[in-house]
């Protein structure tokens, strides 16, 4: 799969570059680790199934072509559980290269989603042009677009540029937990309770015109996005 110029110069100055705590290369989990992410996918597994699922979107065929799945950081964990019920195509998640990003790509391939590890400020450009590639091949994205440290629920451009070089509309999920554990992190992070109800309102936003500001794009996301999780 090729861009054209014009394709890659979306990337320009849109992906940050500065330093952060990320690191450059992705940190993975090692061969003895992977005895633990077995049992505990198999655990999260029985969880996410116990869920009461509301929502207003009917599970989109094949035929419809790959979207940008869009929700915030701290409702990453009903992830899995959107891409068996809602979506035919499998989605490729943009994870960050910490080892938190590691282990969290380990779990996501064993629930059946695959992982582009990267960040707006490490490995930007490369893994949004990977993460381009697999939307071009046929694989729905989905991107947390105030991750991997925040602020919370801010959206960076990045996303925006991810829809130009595709040319696919993003599908926001704006997800209510109504019983759930919120742990101590940046994004006060959310767990729902097992056989609590959770309700998801998704809507379809068109791909951006290239001549669209990258800024102002991500800020309507983010409003929109933040209007229907009722926030």
């Amino acid at each position: 799969m090729r861009f054209e110029l014009s394709d890659l110069k979306l990337l320009g100055s849109r992906v940050s570059t500065t330093s952060s705590d990320q690191p450059e290369n992705p940190v993975n989990v090692s061969w003895y680790q992977w005895i633990w992410v077995f049992p505990l996918a198999l655990f999260f597994r029985l969880w996410l199934a116990t869920l009461r699922i509301q929502s207003n979107f009917k599970p989109q065929t094949d035929a419809a072509g790959p979207v940008i799945l869009i929700l915030w950081h701290e409702r990453l964990f009903i992830t899995p559980l959107i891409g068996q019920i809602f979506l035919d195509r499998r989605i490729t998640a943009l994870i960050s290269t910490s080892r938190d990003g590691g282990w969290l790509a380990a779990f996501f391939k064993i629930m059946g989603l695959h992982a582009v590890r990267g960040s707006s400020s490490k490995r930007g450009a490369s893994a949004l042009i990977e993460l381009a590639r697999n939307v071009k091949e046929g694989r729905n994205a989905g991107i947390t677009p105030d991750g991997p440290k925040g602020p919370r629920r801010v959206c960076k451009p990045g996303t925006v540029v991810l829809a130009k070089l595709t040319r696919r509309p993003f599908l926001l999920a704006g997800i209510n937990f109504h019983h759930a554990i919120k742990l101590k992190s940046w994004d006060q992070f959310s767990i729902p309770l097992p056989f609590s109800k959770v309700e998801i309102h998704f809507e379809t936003i068109p791909h951006p015109q290239r001549e669209e500001d990258n800024e102002e794009v991500a800020l309507r996301i983010q409003n929109r996005l933040n209007e229907i999780s009722g926030i």
